[in-house]
């Protein structure tokens, strides 16, 4: 049984003599307190500062949810099922191989053998969630994925180009692990990855509401590199590297209400395309509604910039008092002031609106539209679509094209229609596509290197 008198003469014994030796010896303690201290204290500023150096922060401009989080960054993290190529063609990328069957209903998707999570288990079939509205997906086997589409959809290996997690979880199968989310009123500021291989550096990606804040930050330092769509102010930074490059995945675009005014006559829309001047542009001038990287690009080259053109149209209209509301962005406007000294000096009187979103009503609408890899525009133009065919286009010819490039799987017929296709929209001129923009990444010299070692590019 424990002794509690003899116990505590022991605690008293060994603190009197603790005392003791700190009071004779106290400079040497103090003296050796204070290295230790210091020692842990310069220990930390290090670790910090060797996480720092080998840590990437990159600003992304735009709000974002935990849902609709960009492809790119995800693609750090994880693969998809299927990828594209640089021409917009699918290719397998978790998957091995798919087939399709009933008419093009069906597609059966089968993954690649010793597929991991980051959690060390394998990839099944059972664990990949992909929501695609109205498509019934089963997981067959472990392997094995089916999909039941509602109508046959030659494009439908596409939609399968979405990073994929296992179910509730953010594991994924790529170099880098996401090991934290921060949100605040859900929407995400800041995302950090690590990676898997020791040898890469940690990833932090931080969010700004506009291109503006995300300039502040890199001036500042919070963040090493970020890609914007302009960067004059920064071309003379020493230390800034800045690299221009086309996005041929979108394209400026007005699109027209053909259904108001004077904008319901193909000749008024062709005269306001040529007017624009192509010198305005930051980026490389467009001429169709299909990017220039994809299989099914066809060039028209039909609107070059003519005044005298737009105003010979204009002149065969029996309507003499032209007038137009450009509806654009904030990001944009600088652009729409342009093309309304354009379209004034034809003679056609233009105001500017600035929207914060795509408007229910509009007459003339000046937006950055994102182009799909696959060549099927059907829910922008056909005339059924009557949510998304925003300019009202009503056209027999067009509607049968769209029907047709979607009816059949060949490759080689696909292009005849949509090569049909492109001549067609162009002809009518719904909208003028003006140019593929330009995008500008900015980078800190001393850091390039280290981005270089990414497996992708942010």
């Amino acid at each position: 049984m424990f002794n509690f008198k003899a116990g505590n003469r022991r605690f008293r014994f060994w603190c009197n003599l603790s005392f003791a030796y700190v009071k004779r010896y106290k400079l040497w303690v103090l003296s050796a307190l204070i290295i230790i201290s210091a020692f842990i204290f310069a220990s930390y500023k290090i670790l910090v500062y060797l996480n720092r150096t080998n840590t990437l922060t990159v600003g992304y401009v735009g709000s974002y949810t935990i849902e609709n989080i960009p492809s790119d960054i995800l693609s750090l993290a994880t693969d998809s099922l299927i990828t594209k190529d640089e021409n917009g063609r699918p290719v397998p990328q978790l998957a091995s191989h798919w087939t399709m069957a009933d008419e093009g209903k069906t597609y059966v998707v089968f993954l690649k053998d010793n597929l991991k999570w980051h959690d060390g288990t394998d990839v099944e079939a059972k664990d990949i969630l992909v929501a695609i509205s109205g498509v019934q997906i089963t997981a067959l086997n472990k392997k094995v994925i089916e999909f039941k589409l509602p109508n046959s959809i030659p494009s439908f290996p596409l939609l399968l180009n979405k990073p994929v997690f296992k179910a509730k979880s953010f594991y994924g199968t790529g170099e880098y692990r996401i090991v934290n989310i921060n949100e605040i009123d859900n929407k995400v500021k800041k995302i950090t990855l690590a990676p898997k291989n020791s040898k890469l550096p940690r990833v932090e990606i931080k969010f700004y509401s506009s291109r503006q804040q995300a300039i502040n930050a890199l001036k500042l330092g919070d963040i090493k590199r970020t890609t914007i769509a302009s960067a004059g102010e920064l071309q003379g930074w020493p230390n800034l590297d800045v690299e221009r490059t086309v996005d041929n995945s979108e394209v400026v675009t007005v699109f027209y209400n053909t259904e108001v005014g004077s904008l319901a006559s193909k000749e008024f829309r062709q005269a306001l395309t040529y007017a624009i001047n192509n010198a305005d542009f930051d980026g490389q001038s467009a001429n169709g509604p299909i990017s220039p990287k994809s299989w099914a690009y066809y060039s028209t080259q039909k609107y070059e910039y003519n005044m005298g053109k737009a105003k010979e149209l204009l002149s065969k209209s029996q309507e003499k008092d032209f007038k137009v509301t450009l509806s654009t962005t904030q990001d944009l406007k600088g652009f729409a002031e342009n093309i309304k000294s354009d379209w004034e000096n034809i003679g056609v009187k233009t105001e500017i609106k600035i929207e914060e979103n795509v408007p229910e009503t509009f007459e003339a609408l000046l937006i950055l539209n994102r182009l799909e890899p696959d060549p099927d525009q059907y829910s922008l133009w056909h005339s059924s679509q009557k949510q998304t065919n925003i300019t009202k286009i009503k056209d027999a010819k067009i509607d049968k094209l769209l029907e047709d490039g979607r009816g059949t799987s060949e490759e080689s017929k696909r292009k005849e229609f949509y090569v049909d296709f492109q001549k067609a929209i162009i002809e009518q001129s719904p909208a003028s596509f003006l140019y593929y923009p330009y995008k500008y990444v900015v980078t800190y010299k001393n850091i390039s290197k280290l981005f270089s070692k990414l497996p992708k590019n942010l």
